[in-house]
């Protein structure tokens, strides 16, 4: 119950908005046993009154209850195992006519959350909601009659503290909340008019006007009836567009100083009648404070400029991005400004003209930072005499200069005093007043370079035990950093800088940092570290350790470091200059078999039964972890997806072939069940251009196989069956037959996909004749699965189950959570399509709870999908609704248009939730 905090905190806490909870002090109560579990949550629901007997047997036995006296007797025995069982925390008291439950005050979650609701705090109210009231509790009849209203009631407290950010001034900020809400309630008509007030109170009227004009549409279509007549005033008053005045100002620093000549010359620039725009620009050298200067001024004359401050960070000179083009500032300055997207043209010439067009007689300061060139900045330049540009560059922009008449303004390094002012004011005057001298050496040393001090102060700030003394001698007997310092390459200062920190580094810790230097990034964690320097796992632990503390490295979360960019270039750099080309090849190798043996220990957790490859033998020095089960296997390999995706490309680059692709074999189950079909494409590749250079056939089997699989869930069928053709070719050819059978079911997919069921049907028979001559009962009965699956598909139902129940039977043996889930969802599809909807819907429930185990995403969302089928066609509304809102759910982070075809599935069967 982390997500229920009361500040009263009873002794006994009850939760029922989400999965059903209860604790007594800081311990749990397990409630075992699905009745004793539907009688709590009936009482919970209506705590602090009577519920009758008729009412609970209802909710206990699901419209299907025995004869009343036996009812009312074995309805007496499930209290006195709930009593039992709620210990302490019992507060079941029995009634006149049946049982209630008396709750303290503030112990259950739905009472704080009316009293949140009715004191005005609807966010904290909302807080409350872990999903949907009481959803792991087995009673239909409970989900059908005393869930929906409280859905209800949480849509209407959600419209409430909506209602009261729109009237804070809040609507641009709600966009995206509002149309995702619409998307998911279609015909309730509060949220459209929300959304409508929002765009409108945004400046954009014309979104607003579109916005109704589609509910209308919707409404027509769907229930042949106008928007209500609330809807239809607040279409009628709409207020016409106002200018908007975005404040777009990056926050200022607060340790600036002096530049008074510089911060002189820009006001000068506030009453300049030059018949044209006012164009300043700020040039000087990396690392010199033009951007903090600019930033300072911008918000010293804010008021100066009533119709608006906007802002780009241009990155001209981002070592990790290309620089922003034009049309793309441009575009976020018109939606800044209020202008309506559907008046934004495409092309860069039309949508420039547009946006000197809405600024040429308004006040506004357009900042334009990290400037490339003139070329990147000549577009974004504004029409009239109103506005004001400030641009900041490396380059001198002449052609600006020339061409445009900006004002050039260099920024030179800090004088002695700024210099001193700005140092001071970082570390602090505290307990550092007796070190004058060093001070003084440090101001020297860092040459007035604004970065350069601000790293020197961090470190000193960062550790007030360190002297003074220390660092100012660490600096002087930099000979040739001084000199970079004060040259203005800014990436020998960074160097430099880095450099100093470097130096205090003992060595092994020294030798550590350059070594990670060769990791693809974004994170390292200590088994990691250790398998690429070749040390022991205390002394990588203790190297990291000094590295964050020297501000080297970060640590973003427990057990995980991270470079800044820059930081690790200079890391790399200095792998190459003191470490051979065999030195650093062992570390990557060292690296790379710490990330394969980890992943196959994982992929093995997630996938038992998957055909085995003989992995490159890892090094003494390698030291791979153990996730001790599947749910720790994938949350490892979701922590270390973004490595695993470089470690593949590393491998391949290395000469690593055989690494890059086993290890992209390993982690190909985690994408495949996550949904991660562009890395898992990515790896693929890269993995069939390892298996080619090394002429190694069973590794271009595996990696076509796996590309043909991704076309599927992608929808490139060309390229499926094209990689499922080579595939089968390919074993043919090594006279593998397990490799021709899976090839032969990926073929069968395509078929699937295609609505050739009988070609399918075929490929399928032919997989489960060669797998039942390999011997591996995991292999047939996902092939017996399959054959059953497109039997059903067929319309031969009996057929379908047979297969599938022998398929589920194997599995069930063999342990395998994701083929029992499998067999379950065929099961269910055969049965709701036999008619058989209560059977069907037990199925999809235990596959969906497989899937859910397995970490199998996208066939979680499916099967809830098909559960929400069959319960709609059983005539559950509310449970079918659930299960598709849940396959929606997880198709948002898959597959949006799914998602959306979803969605509109579940507006379709519940036009009862049109409101107003």
């Amino acid at each position: 119950m982390a997500a229920y905090r009361n500040p009263r905190r009873p002794e006994v806490r009850f939760a029922v908005l989400g999965p059903l909870e209860v604790r007594h002090g800081d311990r749990e109560v397990a409630v075992p046993g699905d009745r004793a579990r539907a009688l709590l949550a009936a009482l919970l629901l209506r705590a602090d009154q009577p519920v009758p007997v008729e009412d609970l047997v209802a909710r206990l036995w699901n419209g299907d209850a025995p004869a009343p006296r036996r009812a009312k007797a074995t309805l007496q025995m499930v209290v006195t195992r709930l009593r039992q069982a709620l210990g302490e925390a019992n507060v079941v008291r029995t009634t006149a006519n049946g049982y209630a439950a008396d709750v303290p005050p503030g112990a259950l979650d739905l009472h704080v959350f009316r009293e949140l609701a009715a004191g005005g705090e609807y966010a904290a109210a909302l807080r409350l909601w872990r999903g949907t009231p009481v959803a792991d509790v087995a009673s239909p009849v409970l989900r059908r009659e005393d869930v929906p209203p409280l859905l209800e009631e949480h849509l209407v407290v959600l419209e409430r503290r909506i209602e009261a950010d729109l009237e804070a001034g809040d609507g641009g900020g709600l966009e995206e909340e509002l149309r995702g809400l619409v998307a998911r309630h279609p015909l309730r008509e509060r949220f459209w008019a929300l959304l409508m007030t929002a765009l409108a109170q945004s400046g954009r009227r014309t979104e607003a006007l579109a916005a109704y004009a589609a509910l209308r549409a919707r409404l027509a279509d769907q229930l042949g009836v106008d928007p209500g007549p609330n809807l239809q005033r607040l279409h009628r008053e709409l207020p016409a567009p106002r200018p908007v005045a975005p404040r777009r100002l990056p926050p200022r620093t607060g340790f600036f100083v002096g530049r008074r000549a510089e911060l002189a010359a820009l006001d000068g620039l506030l009453d300049v009648d030059a018949g044209t725009v006012v164009v300043a620009a700020i040039g000087g050298t990396a690392g010199v404070g033009k951007t903090a200067l600019a930033v300072h001024w911008a918000h010293e004359v804010a008021d100066r400029f009533p119709d608006g401050r906007l802002y780009a960070d241009l990155r001209g000179y981002d070592p990790t991005a290309d620089p922003v083009r034009p049309d793309e500032a441009i575009r976020h300055f018109l939606d800044a400004l209020g202008v309506d997207r559907d008046r934004v043209p495409v092309g860069p010439d039309a949508r420039a003209a547009l946006y000197r067009t809405v600024l040429a007689d308004r006040r506004v300061l357009v900042l334009l930072d990290n400037a490339r060139d003139s070329e990147q900045v000549r577009p974004l330049l504004p029409g009239g005499t109103a506005p004001l540009v400030l641009i900041t560059s490396r380059n001198d922009l002449s052609g600006l200069v020339v061409r445009e008449g900006a004002v050039p303004l260099s920024l030179d390094l800090l004088d002695e005093p700024e210099a001193r002012a700005l140092l001071e004011r970082r570390i602090g005057s505290v307990g550092r007043a007796a070190e004058p001298a060093a001070l003084d050496s440090l101001v020297a040393h860092c040459a007035g370079l604004p970065l350069a001090l601000a790293i020197v102060a961090a470190r000193a700030a960062a550790d007030p035990d360190l002297p003074l003394g220390a660092l100012a001698a660490e600096l002087a007997d930099e000979r040739t950093r001084l000199a970079a310092l004060d040259a203005g390459d800014p990436a020998t200062a960074v160097r430099a800088v880095f450099s100093w920190s470097c130096r205090r580094l003992s060595e092994p810790t020294a030798r550590v940092f350059r070594l990670l230097g060769l990791h693809p990034g974004p994170h390292v964690t200590p088994a990691a570290t250790a398998s690429l320097a070749g040390v022991g796992t205390p002394a990588a632990k203790e190297a990291l350790r000094e590295l964050v503390r020297s501000r080297l490295m970060s640590q973003p979360a427990p057990g995980r470091y991270a470079f800044h960019d820059l930081t690790r270039l200079y890391a790399a750099d200095e792998a190459r200059e003191h470490h051979d080309e065999a030195e650093r090849h062992a570390a990557v190798r060292g690296l790379l078999d710490h990330l394969l043996h980890s992943a196959d220990r994982a992929d093995r957790l997630l996938h038992p039964q998957r055909d085995p490859v003989a992995l490159v033998p890892a090094g003494p020095g390698a030291v791979p972890v153990e996730p001790v089960d599947h749910r720790a296997a994938l949350a490892w390999f979701a922590t270390e997806h973004p490595v695993l995706v470089g470690a593949v490309e590393l491998a391949h680059e290395e000469g690593f072939d055989a690494h890059a692709w086993q290890l992209a074999w390993t982690v190909a189950t985690y994408f495949q069940r996550q949904g991660h079909w562009r890395d898992q494409l990515a790896t693929q590749q890269v993995a069939l251009a390892a298996g080619l250079r090394l002429g190694d056939l069973d590794a271009q089997v595996r990696a076509h196989r796996t590309i043909g699989l991704t076309g599927i869930k992608t929808g490139d069928l060309h390229s499926a069956a094209r990689h499922y053709g080579l595939a089968l070719e390919l074993s043919s050819r090594l006279g593998d037959d397990f490799g021709r059978a899976r090839a032969h079911r990926g073929l069968a997919a395509v078929h699937e996909q295609r609505g050739r069921y009988e070609d399918s049907l075929r490929e399928c028979a032919s997989a489960l004749e060669l797998f039942r001559g390999s011997g591996r009962r995991a292999a047939v009965a996902g092939a017996l699965n399959a054959v059953g699956w497109f039997h059903s598909l067929l319309g031969d139902h009996d057929v379908a189950l047979a297969h599938c129940r022998e398929a589920l039977s194997a599995f069930r043996e063999l342990g395998d959570l994701f083929g029992q889930a499998g067999a379950l969802d065929s099961l269910g599809h055969a049965l709701h399509h036999s008619g058989r909807h209560d059977e069907a819907v037990a199925r999809f429930h235990e596959a969906v709870e497989l899937w859910r185990d397995t970490g199998a995403k996208d066939e979680e969302a499916r099967t809830s999908r098909r559960l929400g089928h069959a319960e709609r066609d059983r005539g559950d509304v509310p449970a079918a609704l659930a299960a598709l809102e849940r396959a929606a759910e997880l198709f948002d982070g898959l597959d949006p248009a799914e998602a959306a075809s979803v969605r509109e599935e579940a507006s379709r069967l519940s036009p009862a939730r049109h409101g107003g």
